[in-house]
């Protein structure tokens, strides 16, 4: 009889914790609805952005000018239609495709959807990327809240809003430089291939690979160039290699010659912000007549030989470049984004030709130019000063109301001014030693 009560206390008390242990029915639909409720919430949030950047794409691919040569080219390949470089190929100058072949087999999804349609799927990505970047870029620099983020892109807006509205692939070769640099010690095989993929499509990202050696980013340096010659060579399964090769060659000679005419403006189109560009306007007589904007005013101070000109430019752009890379190696002084910040606007100032659409990737040193102005209390007055003026030229210019003022400026080189500034401030933060970094030395 004892034994029976206290087996059948034991079996009550196991009842009450089994029961205790497992949550009720109520509670199990309680939880199941908040899980629903967050999962419904996560699905609107995703389809509202995703319609907003719809939006955005469509507004931004509307009469761009770049992205149908783009969509033009590759249609031409696929159908094996007449040359794909040079007037010949039927876009007319200056509208001519200018990137080696493996840019067009890559371009093969768009090219299979009917042209307005590509160019919103385009711009729709180029939001999407932006937002990804902007929101690394952001945790790199411990940028919080939504108006200090909103401001350390706002002097790039302009920029942005001209590259995108071009529909030029510039802002995906920049968004692969930046994810390169961003996850160099994480993942240094997917920088490599992110650089070489830049690398393979546009020439200028090569910029980088000396700047990744003197920072001793070795492996990755070689790897990027072992990927790029691969990708450069992956269009002959397309094309066989022989068409591959003539391809590269005519894309070749096509460059070298677009890269060493001194006439730029025939070149470009319009004003250009590099200091290549500077030099050539005030110190050459250059004739706009050509271009489809003739209406550019002169402000030459003197008449040199171009071949002069050009020769300065070569001797100052080295310069430059050399003192990029000391500066790199430089590497306990200034270990935030400082240094990438630098080069991309070193990239800018010396390269040949610089178009407006080409400063989107002074997306990344702006952000870095911001977040000094709000986080180092011991930034110099100077560098302070000179990063706000150039951040204010970048805002103000776009608000200047007339085309006569601002075909002005842009002969005038306000852009580059702004550029050049930022160069500066950038390079006066990277040298001097915070006060709080020497207390810790000593």
């Amino acid at each position: 009889m004892n034994s029976s009560r206290g087996l059948g206390r034991f079996v009550t008390a196991s009842a009450h914790i089994d029961a205790n242990a497992r949550p009720s029915s109520a509670e199990r639909r309680s939880f199941c609805l908040a899980f629903s409720s967050k999962l419904l919430l996560c699905a609107l949030i995703t389809a509202l952005v995703l319609v907003i950047t719809a939006l955005f794409g469509y507004v931004a691919s509307r009469r761009s000018v770049d992205f149908p040569v783009y969509h033009y080219g590759a249609r031409k390949m696929l159908s094996g239609t007449g040359p794909l470089y040079g007037p010949e190929s039927g876009t007319g100058w200056p509208q001519i495709y200018r990137y080696p072949p493996v840019f067009l087999v890559l371009f093969i999804p768009f090219a299979l959807l009917p042209l307005r349609l590509a160019a919103i799927v385009w711009a729709s990505l180029k939001f999407g990327v932006l937002g990804f970047l902007g929101r690394a870029l952001f945790l790199r620099l411990r940028m919080r809240g939504l108006g200090m983020q909103f401001l350390s892109i706002l002097p790039a807006l302009p920029y942005l809003a001209v590259e995108f509205h071009y529909g030029n692939v510039q802002f995906f070769i920049f968004a692969l430089v930046a994810a390169a640099l961003l996850c160099l010690d994480e993942w240094p095989v997917l920088a490599a291939f992110a650089l070489a993929l830049a690398i393979s499509v546009k020439v200028w990202p090569l910029f980088f690979v000396p700047y990744l050696m003197v920072r001793r980013r070795l492996a990755v340096a070689s790897l990027s160039l072992a990927f790029s010659a691969g990708l450069t060579l992956l269009p002959a399964s397309y094309f066989g290699w022989h068409t591959n090769a003539s391809l590269l060659h005519q894309w070749a000679n096509q460059e070298f010659a677009i890269a060493t005419t001194a006439g730029e403006p025939v070149v470009i189109g319009f004003p250009s912000q590099s200091l290549h560009s500077m030099l050539m306007r005030f110190l050459v007589s250059l004739n706009y007549a050509g271009l489809t904007d003739s209406n550019y005013p002169k402000l030459n101070l003197a008449t040199f030989d171009p071949r002069v000109v050009e020769l300065l430019w070569l001797i100052l752009a080295a310069s430059g470049y050399i003192g990029l890379l000391l500066l790199a190696r430089r590497k306990s002084q200034c270990e935030d984004l400082t240094t990438p910040s630098i080069a991309f606007c070193a990239l800018l100032l010396l390269q040949p030709f610089t178009q407006i659409g080409d400063l989107v990737i002074l997306l990344w040193p702006i952000a870095a130019a911001v977040a000094a102005l709000y986080d180092d209390a011991d930034l110099p007055a100077w560098v302070r000063t000179v990063l706000y003026v150039a951040l204010s030229l970048m805002i103000l210019k776009p608000l200047v109301p007339t085309r006569e003022m601002q075909r002005l400026l842009q002969v005038a080189g306000v852009d580059f001014a702004a550029l050049f500034l930022l160069a500066v401030g950038l390079v006066g933060k990277c040298l001097r030693r915070p006060e709080k970094q020497l207390s810790r030395h000593r």
